[in-house]
């Protein structure tokens, strides 16, 4: 990783009455990066990006931002800045206003604020839409607008909190795309909140998974994806089959079948699209049980088939809507996976 830009160390935060939103959590955000904080409603991920922002005080631990301490850095003082859901832009400011606030407030001179507004624009696309009103803006420009109003401040953290989870799909799906491009061609790092896998994984370089206050793990999307560590991470991050019982040596057993393991534990998973579906399968299939389909879903690109194993539990399996075979609900198939498909979790509950 490269130098950290910020940096929370042994963050804790305890609210009146004794209520924990922030449990102990240690993370740090190289430079450069896009960083995602993933996770339910009351997670505590609003909370972290708030202590960074310097919007709410941890009751213990510390924050260094660029390598500063900031922990009494008031947040209008700090190398920050936070865009929100609701964006703020000011409403009887053009967009070219907008955008040179923030360096006006600094007495920048107004050539070199007109440059910044100039640079930033070009930045978000909205080159030609310096004189219109935010209200002559559709939703994804007012929020290219909020982006470049705060990438004027030049911050050493841009801080999001689901700034996007008001926009309809098509629209999200595309500032997903242009938030990436601007974070690459800004350098910027940018700390991202959202309860959104999916845009998490379309954006990020490293996302920090949370659950009731922790971090439960840090990693790439496809690390997180293919190699949880927890339960949680497993079943928060897609879809999951989820095997738990009494481990002998690498064999579990559980629900009236015997899972073979990669590794000794009492929790594994095996995602949907790793698990086969035919009439019968090959012996590379090193897990391998009968069984009966019990419904079948399309999902346009997917078919995802639901599996009552031979006395044992049911099981998905997620396979191309073009694949050759075609079970139906009663009909008898053989499903499995091979063993190394399978991850040995962490056994803590949820």
């Amino acid at each position: 990783m490269t130098r950290p830009d910020a940096e929370l160390r042994a963050i804790r935060k305890v609210y009146p009455g004794g209520v924990v939103g922030v449990a102990g959590v240690d993370l740090t955000v190289g430079s450069g990066e896009f960083f995602s904080l993933l996770g339910p409603s009351g997670c505590g991920k609003s909370t972290l990006l708030r202590i960074l922002a310097g919007l709410e005080q941890p009751t213990s631990g510390s924050v260094r931002i660029g390598g500063e301490p900031m922990d009494r850095v008031p947040a209008h003082h700090r190398p920050t800045n936070l865009v929100f859901q609701r964006l703020a832009l000011f409403p009887h400011l053009t967009v070219a206003q907008n955008v040179a606030f923030g360096p006006s407030l600094r007495h920048t001179s107004r050539r070199e604020t007109a440059e910044i507004v100039g640079r930033m624009l070009d930045l978000v696309g909205l080159v030609g839409y310096e004189r219109r009103h935010p209200d002559q803006l559709s939703g994804g420009q007012q929020q290219r607008v909020a982006i470049a109003r705060a990438l004027a401040n030049d911050p050493t953290v841009l801080l999001l909190d689901e700034p996007l989870s008001s926009l309809d799909l098509n629209l999200r799906v595309q500032m997903q795309r242009a938030l990436k491009r601007i974070q690459q061609e800004s350098g910027t790092t940018f700390v991202y909140v959202t309860h959104d896998q999916g845009e998490a994984f379309a954006m990020s370089d490293r996302i920090a998974v949370m659950n009731d206050g922790r971090i439960e793990q840090v990693g790439s999307p496809r690390e997180l994806y293919l190699t949880p560590r927890t339960r949680f991470t497993a079943t928060f991050l897609g879809d999951t089959n989820l095997f738990e019982g009494e481990a002998d040596g690498t064999d579990l057993r559980t629900d009236g079948i015997t899972v073979r393991l990669p590794a000794r534990g009492n929790v594994a998973s095996v995602r949907p699209e790793h698990v086969a579906i035919g009439t019968r399968l090959d012996d590379g299939y090193d897990n391998r049980f009968s069984g009966t389909v019990r419904d079948v879903v399309f999902q346009g690109s997917v078919v995802r088939y639901t599996v009552v194993l031979d006395g044992g539990p049911s099981v998905s399996s997620e396979q191309s809507a073009d694949a050759p075979f075609h079970p139906v609900p009663g009909e008898r198939v053989e499903t499995g996976w091979r063993t190394s498909a399978l991850t040995v979790l962490d056994d803590r509950p949820t």
